[in-house]
């Protein structure tokens, strides 16, 4: 009789263990991506030269509001840039600096960038742990053909799946931005 009590306790206790368990949050879900800054610096020989800065701005988020800043990116035929990008949540104060995030999670990270027309080249793109491509920052080089386009830069989300040749469609995309470009 004390076993069969005993036997129902533990059942009872087992049910209720197993009917609360919490809903599992995913430690790499998607951060809201609100600002991202592209400041390009011209290279020249024996230093660096102007400092130009482009923001797409959207404080809502996805969705809702029209991004408040979405900045034309201006080059100079033929010349060679250091691109560094800031990828902020600024809808908090202080606001998230995700760019911290995605270097700190860099084989899981993976920003694709390509332009219409050829207007621009991009390579040297920083490497993650695993010696992968990252792309937080990049080389640019303007064609030397005047034009206009679009330039599209995608973050993408990989967790365990990036490899050294990934396509742009392997994982989730946090953020894609086609910025209107004009190559002078």
């Amino acid at each position: 009789m004390k076993s069969r009590i005993l036997l129902s306790l533990v059942s009872i206790m087992a049910i209720g263990v197993l009917s609360c368990n919490k809903e599992k949050v995913d430690p790499n879900e998607g951060e809201l991506i609100t600002t991202v800054r592209v400041k390009l610096t011209e290279k020249l020989m024996g230093g660096s030269g102007a400092v130009s800065v482009f923001e797409f701005k959207d404080l809502d988020g996805e969705g809702g509001v029209a991004p408040s800043k979405f900045d034309e990116i201006s080059l100079q035929k033929g010349k060679v840039y250091d691109c560094v990008l800031e990828i902020l949540n600024e809808s908090v104060t202080p606001a998230d600096n995700i760019t911290a995030e995605i270097i700190a999670e860099s084989n899981d990270h993976q920003l694709y960038y390509s332009s219409t027309n050829n207007l621009v080249a991009f390579s040297n793109f920083n490497q993650d742990g695993k010696g992968f491509p990252l792309g937080t920052s990049s080389i640019w080089t303007a064609s030397s053909t005047a034009g206009t386009g679009i330039l599209n830069i995608t973050l993408k989300h990989k967790p365990g799946i990036k490899t050294a040749n990934d396509n742009i469609s392997v994982g989730d995309t946090d953020i894609s931005l086609d910025f209107k470009v004009k190559v002078l």
